[in-house]
């Protein structure tokens, strides 16, 4: 908590030091209105009294008494004494001075904000600068440096909401500052905060180094963590520091205490570690590493480790504590490790001449160790949103045992790239139980593409692929492969109505297989080959009206409605001897039909009317502001095997040519609600075989249903419900609920309680996982303002720093 102090004290601070140096603002020109106004010519000082404004570009200084130094840019501003003339009501004032600039005071937000009711603008001296303002019982201050004092302080940042306060806030110099006693920090509103770090005597200089006395957090008034002093690093960007722990209980796990530790290595690499403790498993250690090369360049490595106290060897025996652990209940391998650990990493990189690469590294000890981390700190959940979010790539599902390890080469031109993928599957199973491994490692695969475009002058279009392979593997048949796969197109339009594209391609395979495995496919090396060709006709038209719809926004509806015929033709040849690591190209002769409905809305503005030149009365009509909604999208589709159609089939075997019928429904009518579904119906037993739905229901408040639903004919049969509710603020709760229809079982139940006031949260979660045969209880606070640390700056938000 004291570590990262500086950022609570020394953001706001600097934020000051921009706010009285007038950065952005040199060279602007002093306007000066008061209800009066002397110049002295001997000192070259304005005496302004009563309603004074001096406002310099998006800076205003408000004060019933300010004394301007014309020659230094300096200013003395007080709130002046109840019995001088100063004083009196704005009624019974005469403005000698500028009234038009004083009407225009009314005008400013920040100052609107500050002051609820005219009387409490004679309370306080404010210096306002955009949205963040400054407040006092007297400020001294110079325009031009910005070095000054302010007496009875009180600091707003509006960008961070950071209040800070003190009895003598001082610039003491171009990055230092001192407030002399009844320091106060926080970014709760009101007189009194629900959170607040106090202490005396701060000194701090941006860049170097702060001290701060008598520390203490207090929850409203009442001091709950106390240090008589503290010497901290007052860095702006990043700075090494503890960052807010975590404290969790679970049946498998016992208590757990989660305590990360940042590191800011330089400006462009960064680490944080963690220490994990856990009752019953003993400690966790865990390291990110994140840097930057280049805006286009950049990478973040993870790993953990734990000596587990526990083995999964099937016995269930109680250990002398008297906790039983099963280890992971689905799975079927036993898990006799002690060390335990997880390394992943993803990285992007630029190099000269326009070449990218991409590396992915997905190493773990054994199969049981992402399902039973799944969440909290670096856990298989955060791990794998993090990748998503920073590098649009994610991990493959926890469950799976064989891993993809990855690096990707791309040089990519205008119509054409180049590709090369080395790919490594660790199958974690036969690794770690020294079993027979047979994964087909791809090491490398060259791709060279070409996307579609014109022949020369004719109407004819072409793509294409060619690739160039190598396969690897421990045991079964390896070898290489190359390939040559042009396609060529001809677009056209029949009865000026009916969009058809007929196309050929030419495909051409070879592979060298190799000999001299356990169990070769062949006796010696081979070279074979294939030659194939595809045909495909795409036709297609879209017919729609335009009809108007009377009230409300929505002003027109587009129904259009677009059938589709695709025809494809793969011809047959002989492909017995073909490796797995080439692949057999099944013969097809199909139709696929298609039929999409959508529906769109245009939704219009109501036209504005506005003055146009100078006094003119007649008001101009603006042209309305359209919007486009898709309100409902419906497909229809089915495949029709000639194969199948034709061949002959053995006594007694139903031919079905007929796929299934597919339908996909997207609908959304309202903002507040939102359906997509999809469903496979087989015309031959009538029944459905797959169905999948999504529907989900939002307010305004902020309240939120979803139901998932997923089947699978003879699979599987589940749905999930989630259901967040505000209560009152600042009570809320949620619940998610995946239920097995099948089995009529709980399979996961998570039930969180949020209070969430305004400068603060405090979550509490109990989670019942039956898969993993986990039970496990997480309470979280988070101090809005702490931030969350970002490579290369240190951004403060106001989402919570606590998970």
């Amino acid at each position: 908590m004291w570590v990262i102090l500086f950022l609570l004290i020394s953001r706001p601070l600097c934020a000051w030091g921009g706010l009285l140096s007038g950065d952005g603002e040199a060279g602007a020109p002093y306007h000066l209105t008061a209800d009066r106004l002397r110049f002295d010519e001997v000192t070259q000082t304005y005496e302004a009294r009563g309603r004074v404004v001096i406002r310099r570009g998006s800076q205003a200084l408000y004060a019933d008494a300010v004394d301007f130094h014309v020659d230094t840019q300096e200013a003395e501003a007080w709130v002046a004494d109840s019995d001088t003339e100063e004083t009196r009501s704005v009624e019974e004032r005469e403005v000698d001075g500028d009234r038009e600039g004083y009407v225009q005071w009314w005008n400013l937000e920040p100052v609107r904000h500050v002051m609820a009711a005219t009387a409490a603008f004679w309370d306080k001296v404010y210096f306002v600068s955009g949205k963040d303002r400054l407040t006092g019982n007297r400020i001294e201050m110079n325009f031009e440096t910005g070095i000054g004092v302010v007496y009875d302080g009180d600091l707003f940042i509006e960008e961070n909401h950071f209040y800070i306060r003190g009895d003598e806030i001082r610039k003491t110099g171009e990055d230092a500052y001192y407030v002399k006693d009844d320091v106060g920090f926080t970014t709760c509103d009101g007189p009194s905060p629900d959170w607040e770090i106090t202490g005396r005597d701060l000194r701090v200089t941006i860049e170097g180094y702060g001290t701060l006395k008598h520390v203490a957090f207090r929850a409203k008034s009442i001091p709950v963590l106390y240090v008589p002093y503290i010497l901290f690093p007052a860095k702006i960007e990043r700075q090494t520091g503890l960052l807010i722990p975590l404290i969790l209980y679970s049946d498998t796990n016992g208590f757990e205490y989660i305590q990360p530790f940042f590191w800011a290595i330089s400006d462009s690499t960064d680490a944080t570690l963690y220490e994990h403790y856990m009752v019953h498993r003993g400690y966790k250690h865990g390291l990110q590493y994140r840097y930057v090369l280049s805006p286009d360049s950049r990478g973040t490595a993870m790993v953990d480790y734990l000596y587990d106290k526990q083995i999964d060897d099937g016995t269930g025996e109680t250990g002398s504590s008297g906790y039983e652990y099963e280890g992971f209940p689905e799975d079927d391998v036993d898990r006799l490790n002690r060390k335990r650990w997880w390394f992943r990493t993803k990285n992007d990189w630029t190099f000269p001449g326009g070449v990218q690469a991409k590396l992915d590294l997905d190493i773990v000890s054994d199969q049981d160790y992402l399902r039973e981390f799944d969440t909290f700190y670096w856990g298989y959940d955060h791990s794998d949103d993090y990748f998503v979010d920073e590098f649009g790539r994610d991990l493959d599902e926890e469950t799976d045992t064989v891993r993809l390890n990855q690096l990707y080469i791309n040089r990519t031109w205008n119509q054409y790239s180049l590709n090369a993928d080395f790919k490594w599957f660790d199958d974690v199973i036969a690794r770690v139980h020294d079993k027979e491994d047979t994964s087909l490692q791809e090491l490398p695969g060259i791709t060279f593409l070409a996307s579609k475009q014109t022949i020369s002058d004719t109407p004819l279009y072409f793509d294409g692929t060619s690739a160039l392979n190598h396969f690897w593997r421990d045991m079964g048949p390896r070898g290489y492969s190359a390939e040559v796969y042009p396609r060529f197109y001809y677009p056209t339009t029949m009865l000026k109505a009916i969009d058809v594209e007929p196309s050929v391609g030419l495909r051409e395979t070879a592979w060298w297989i190799e000999s001299g495995d356990e169990n070769p496919l062949h006796e010696s090396d081979e070279l074979r080959s294939r030659e194939l060709y595809d045909l495909k006709l795409d036709m297609s038209t879209e017919i729609s009206r335009v009809f108007d719809i009377r009230g409300g926004r929505t002003d027109k509806l587009r129904h259009a409605i677009k059938p589709q015929v695709v025809y494809s033709y793969v011809k047959d040849v002989d492909q017995e001897d073909v490796p797995d690591f080439v692949g057999v190209v099944e013969e097809e002769n199909e139709i696929t039909y298609s039929l999409t409905n959508t529906f769109t809305a245009r939704r219009t503005e109501r036209a504005r009317s506005e003055r146009v030149g100078n006094g003119e009365d007649a008001p101009e009509k603006v042209p309305s502001r359209y919007s486009y909604h898709e309100l409902c999208r419906l497909k229809l589709s089915q495949s029709y095997d000639i194969i199948e159609a034709t061949e002959t089939l053995p006594p007694g075997v139903e031919r079905r040519p007929f796929s299934d019928v597919e339908g996909r429904l997207e609908l959304r009518p309202w903002n507040w609600l939102n359906l997509v579904e999809n469903v496979a119906w087989n015309p031959y037993d009538r029944d459905v075989t797959s169905h999948d739905a999504l529907l989900s229901l939002t307010d305004k408040r902020g309240d939120r249903l979803s139901l998932d639903y997923q089947y699978v004919v003879h699979e599987t049969e589940t749905v999930l419900a989630e259901v967040f509710v505000r209560l009152f603020e600042p009570f809320s709760v949620s619940w998610e609920e995946e239920y097995n229809l099948r089995e009529r079982e709980d399979v996961v139940s998570t039930l969180t309680f949020f209070i969430e006031p305004q400068c603060w949260a405090l979550r509490v979660r109990y989670t019942d996982d039956r898969i993993s045969n986990k039970r496990e209880y997480a309470f979280e606070i988070s101090l809005y303002g702490l931030g969350e640390y970002e490579l290369g700056t240190y951004d403060v938000r106001r989402t919570g720093g606590g998970e």
